[in-house]
């Protein structure tokens, strides 16, 4: 048995997007997860779990994305070992930067290569989306569609499962701001509506259609327009303190939009990256924050490439 390790780098993802909702998904090029990993004789072990948020991490196997993931591929391939798992977060969990998503996603990429690489890239979103059921209780793929494929990502259907990957606009520009305020995705979900009226409908699908269009023509500013929410963050506002304040800073601030990223408590911003203003659009919204006594973290990045071997 080998005792070779197997690093992957799975990179965090923004999903929904305004109109969106379990549907799209955006890699980013940072922060990101360090799944290691090496064969044993049989099972899984996780012998070291570290990063923000890692004491909230479980080391049982059985409910750690990370390892449901990685089952998922082994018994797709026939695997007759097991894996001996130490996760490094860089993303902290409840973000809604799709932390369980690139757990997931990574240890499904990493097993898969330790199975000598049999699997497509749908089947591992397939095994990684599994985890996301079991984690959060909602079988959603579209954290680790991107974290998976990387760039822009459009789920047509669930049943049959049907994803397409877009590469996004090379000047598209993304400020991330986590509060620190926790939100779970399970927790997320169950504020929504179970129906939406014809209205929202209409709604959500026309600035759906057109936000493919422009993430596919590279128009920002379609991007921007395209961004727009009718019901799923408007439910989720009141479980963000100062959301609507901090989107309205990184917009007076050179944003072309801002919007809750994920399920929360995070604030996505895209802008121009020719600009060079992702920097100061980063600052004004952590204020909003700390000047009310929350600390704030904050990222100036790029869309990413997806989960890949460092």
């Amino acid at each position: 048995m080998s005792d070779e390790w197997v690093r992957i780098a799975a990179p965090a993802t923004t999903s929904n997007i305004g109109p969106g909702f379990d549907t799209f998904g955006l890699a980013m090029s940072e922060p990101c997860d360090i799944i290691e990993g090496r064969k044993i004789d049989s099972g899984f072990k996780i012998a070291e779990v570290s990063g923000p948020g890692s004491d909230k991490i479980p080391k049982d196997p059985k409910i750690n994305s990370v390892t449901i993931a990685a089952e998922q591929v082994l018994k797709r391939c026939g695997a007759d070992f097991g894996i001996e798992l130490r996760i490094k977060k860089g993303i902290r969990p409840c973000s809604g930067m799709g932390s369980s998503g690139a757990s997931a996603a990574g240890g499904a990429v990493l097993a898969n290569i330790l199975c000598g690489e049999k699997l497509s890239p749908t089947q591992m979103i397939l095994c990684a989306a599994h985890a996301e059921d079991v984690i959060s209780g909602g079988l959603h793929a579209d954290n680790v569609s991107p974290c998976i494929l990387g760039g822009f990502t459009v789920i047509r259907s669930y049943e049959p499962f049907d994803v397409i990957r877009i590469e996004p606009p090379k000047n598209l520009g993304m400020v991330v701001a986590l509060p620190d305020i926790m939100v779970a995705t399970s927790d997320a979900r169950k504020v929504l509506p179970h129906e939406v009226s014809i209205k929202d409908l209409v709604f959500h699908v026309g600035n759906a259609s057109t936000m493919v269009y422009g993430m596919m023509t590279g128009d920002l500013g379609i991007i921007s327009r395209s961004v727009k929410d009718a019901v799923f963050e408007p439910a989720r506002a009141r479980l963000v303190p100062f959301l609507k304040e901090a989107e309205k800073e990184a917009v007076s601030n050179g944003a072309l939009v801002s919007f809750l990223g994920g399920s929360g408590p995070c604030i996505m911003s895209f802008y121009d990256s020719n600009t060079n203003i992702g920097g100061a659009i980063a600052e004004k919204v952590k204020a909003v924050y700390t000047d009310n006594g929350i600390k704030c973290d904050t990222w100036v990045t790029k869309p990413g490439v997806g989960c890949k071997r460092i």
